[in-house]
């Protein structure tokens, strides 16, 4: 179903997985919405699978970084250095 810029997505859990899920949700005090989205949200970040739709187009891994000798490199953790 979606509903303006968003869309809803369900799944189906386990009893000891919903069992942790409402453990978490009282711990933090987020909704079940919220604390799905944001599980969500870090897998795609994560991407721990390596699915090529969860990367930007112009992402390209190079060979160490997929055989995984090499984290795959993050643009936004260069840190600007002065030359000398």
């Amino acid at each position: 179903m979606t509903s303006g810029e968003t869309e809803a997505f369900a799944t189906r859990l386990s009893a000891i997985e919903a069992e942790h899920i409402h453990e978490a949700l009282e711990q933090t005090g987020l909704s079940r919405s919220d604390l799905v989205a944001r599980g969500l949200r870090y897998y795609l970040e994560e991407n721990p699978d390596d699915i090529q739709a969860f990367r930007p187009d112009d992402s390209e891994m190079s060979p160490l970084e997929t055989l995984g000798v090499l984290p795959p490199e993050n643009g936004a953790d260069w840190i600007e250095t002065q030359d000398r």
